[in-house]
């Protein structure tokens, strides 16, 4: 053990000199542009800082790259803050930059701090009306204390402001040492001219009259008067609030000098008001092996409708798989609470695929299904009509399908602390899904998911018996409707939005070329899509949603963010409305994350999980409220919402993740996308999360060129989910997420 010892000390003593051989001292010249490995610092006398406190005031980092231009403003900061500490003396004595074998730059600081200084004591001299002992108690500063530079700028400013708040705008306070080095202290004398008392007088707003805002808006932002005690707090205060408004450009005030007997303070304001019409476009192309979907996207808006502040616009997009128009209106600061109330109108199309189970106890798909399926008509011929339904059961139709939703929202927005944001929204949504016209129905009997889901497949899409709410909800057994379809809704039976309104094309009555006697067998896997098809699988739902949001936003950039996070918590409370009424809570999660790895890589991931359910027992839950992913939002590689459950999804989980490399305008992207739905809870396992099974994967490689912001190229593939388009590319402006 004592051998083992001393052979350990041997390779100390004689390990710092082989490693000085192996680095080689440079000249900051030299050393520019090398990647620093560390940064150690040397004391001669005193440490009285930390050495990560020394190297936070320094721009140059360990792990980046060296700056000469910085070295030396970087030696002046840390020995101000000795300086400021009281070492007074303090000096840097040497410094040694040296490259080892891998050209990594190793940067070693000598200090001498120096003794540390004190305060003998602490003066006031002037600051009449007011007591020279009650501003020394604005003063952070005692005998004995340490002689802090940055605590006396402190005092220095505390009585600043106490005699501005007091109206005396042009009182003067200036700070001095008198040095005693025999002991190494010095006394603290404040010299304080408080001027002339005065009060705001006129304000004046500068070309008041060619400014579109109106006088009423802008004097309501401001929190002085004329005739009130002056305080400059009120004028910075008041300059904050109108540049918040986001209608100027920039916002100047300004004091003009006053009569020596003069002691009103007249206030004049300069405003430039921003460009209050905007009007912008966005292109986005779906490129699939087997067709090309180009979107445009447009926004044009007045920022400052009738010099109100207010906003007024329309958003509008063309082109698969999401297209349709909103009028907006937002009316900001609200009452003056920090809160934007926003109206909004629109109607949007969304093209997406659709998956439902056949219902045996619906007469018109039993007597189609029988009449047109040569294996089900043997079945009820040999089988009887339980076996029938019971085949029936196990159908599922898959087809594409078009959701046209038309919504009338009301929303309350508050922000505060730059990073938060709280929402809340009432909005009354009218919606229908339905098959493509002349398109197909993958027509699929399953025994083996009527095994693996129990005896029998219902429109049941609640909870069990005991629900949330029970059987006896809050809003009681007699809901909104207790009749049909057209029974006594919130709205009437006949109201202008009823199902004979211009959502429907021509829903009724036979197309061309019915009636024909052409027989096509079901059991090959096809059906025509015609009236009687649309009909019968069309989803129609008129409904009130209650919806709360909640944001925490740390990102750098919402285009292109490179450090910070993103939380999004979302809770849905609707009431479905009609013969059967339901109610349906939804909860959503969404976490992003952005951690720069180095100068050039930034890894980014987010996780979005959902859950909803209709709560009351025995009614089917809305197709709108349906859980589905893919696409470019969610998972690329697969068609837009291809990933879902047969019957409608209740349950969803979306993970994402890149590996960003940018290089001043290009940049590199390596992406990897997973999501699946359940239709119910109880089918999630943990461990097909993670271990892949049955969960749906995307992954890529994307370009990026930016000019202000990103353009994204993106080449996408999925994991054999959809075996027919392999590949997919995408193209448009700003990150994935």
């Amino acid at each position: 053990m004592v051998l083992l010892r001393i052979l350990l000390m041997l390779t100390a003593v004689l390990a710092g000199p082989l490693c000085a051989q192996e680095e080689q001292v440079v000249s900051v010249r030299d050393a520019d542009g090398k990647r620093v490995e560390r940064i150690r610092f040397i004391y001669e006398k005193d440490k009285a800082l930390l050495n990560k406190e020394l190297r936070s005031a320094m721009r140059i980092q360990e792990g980046k790259r060296f700056s000469r231009r910085f070295f030396n403003s970087d030696l002046a900061a840390v020995v101000n803050l000795y300086r400021g500490k009281g070492y007074r003396e303090a000096e840097i004595t040497s410094k040694r930059l040296a490259v080892d074998k891998r050209d990594r730059l190793h940067i070693a600081i000598e200090l001498d701090s120096g003794e540390k200084w004190t305060v003998e004591r602490v003066r006031i001299l002037g600051g009449a009306p007011f007591d020279s002992t009650f501003l020394g108690s604005l003063v952070n500063l005692r005998s004995g204390d340490d002689l802090n530079y940055g605590e006396v700028l402190e005092g220095e400013l505390n009585l600043q402001v106490f005699f501005n708040q007091q109206g005396y705008p042009h009182a003067t306070v200036h700070n001095e040492w008198k040095d005693h080095p025999e002991d190494y202290s010095a006394e603290v004398i404040y010299r304080i001219d408080p001027g002339r008392r005065m009060q705001f007088g006129e304000i004046v707003v500068e070309d008041e009259e060619e400014l579109l805002t109106r006088k009423k808006l802008i004097r309501g932002y401001l929190t002085f008067d004329r005739g009130d005690l002056y305080n400059p707090e009120e004028l910075a205060r008041s300059r904050n609030m109108l540049a918040r408004t986001g209608l100027f450009r920039s916002v100047f005030f300004s004091t003009p000098g006053t009569g020596d007997a003069d002691s009103l303070q007249p206030v004049h304001i300069r405003l430039q008001e921003r460009k209050y019409i905007g009007v912008s476009s966005n292109v986005f192309v779906n490129v699939a092996e087997s067709r090309t979907e180009p979107r445009i996207s447009g926004l044009i808006e007045h920022r400052n409708w009738l010099g109100r502040g207010a906003r007024l616009g329309l958003n509008a997009s063309w082109g698969k798989p999401l297209q349709g128009g909103t009028v907006f209106f937002t009316e900001r600061d609200l009452m003056r609470t920090g809160a934007d109330l926003t109206l909004s109108t629109g109607i949007s199309d969304e093209w997406s695929r659709t998956e439902l189970l056949a219902d045996a106890n619906d007469p018109l798909q039993f007597e189609l299904l029988t009449t047109n399926d040569s294996v089900l008509e043997g079945l009820l011929l040999f089988g009887g009509e339980s076996t029938a339904r019971e085949y029936i059961n196990t159908i599922a139709y898959d087809f594409r399908s078009i959701q046209r939703l038309w919504e009338i929202s009301s929303s309350l927005t508050k922000s505060w602390g730059e990073i938060y944001q709280a929402q809340f929204a009432i909005n009354w949504t009218r919606a229908r899904t339905q098959p493509e016209r002349d398109g197909k129905i993958d027509y699929t009997p399953s025994y083996e998911f009527a095994e693996s889901t129990g005896d029998e497949i219902d429109g049941d899409d609640s909870f069990d018996d005991d629900d949330l709410f029970g059987d006896d909800d809050f809003f009681g057994e007699d809901d909104f409707s207790d009749g049909d379809d057209g029974g006594d809704d919130l709205f009437g039976d006949d109201d202008f939005f009823d199902d004979d309104d211009f959502f429907d094309d021509d829903d009724g009555g036979a197309e061309e070329g019915e009636g024909e006697d052409t027989f096509i067998d079901y059991s090959e896997g096809e059906i025509e899509v015609d009236s009687v098809w649309r009909e019968i699988l069309t989803d129609r739902s008129r409904s009130i949603n209650f919806t709360t949001e909640f944001l925490r936003d740390s990102r750098d950039n919402q285009i292109s963010p490179t450090r910070g996070a993103f939380l999004r918590l979302s809770g849905l409370y609707a009431i479905k409305l009609g013969s059967r009424s339901t109610y349906v809570l939804d909860g959503e999660m969404e976490v992003r994350r952005y951690q720069p790895l180095s100068d050039y890589f930034v890894l980014a991931v987010a996780a979005q999980v959902g859950q909803t359910a209709s709560l009351r027992k025995g009614r089917a839950l809305p197709r709108v409220y349906w859980k589905e992913y893919g696409g470019e939002g969610s998972l690329r590689g697969v068609d837009r919402n291809d990933i879902r459950a047969i019957g409608g999804g209740r349950t969803g989980l979306n993970l994402r993740a890149e590996l960003r490399f940018q290089a001043k305008a290009f940049g590199i992207v390596g992406f990897w996308d997973r999501a699946r739905v359940w239709r119910h809870t109880g089918d999630i396992n943990p461990a097909d999360i993670f271990e892949g099974s049955g969960m749906v994967d995307g992954y890529g490689l994307g370009l990026r060129y930016v000019v202000g912001f990103p353009f994204r190229l993106d080449l996408a593939f999925n994991d054999g989910f959809d075996k027919k388009q392999r590949r997919r590319i995408y193209f448009s402006i700003g990150q994935a997420f």
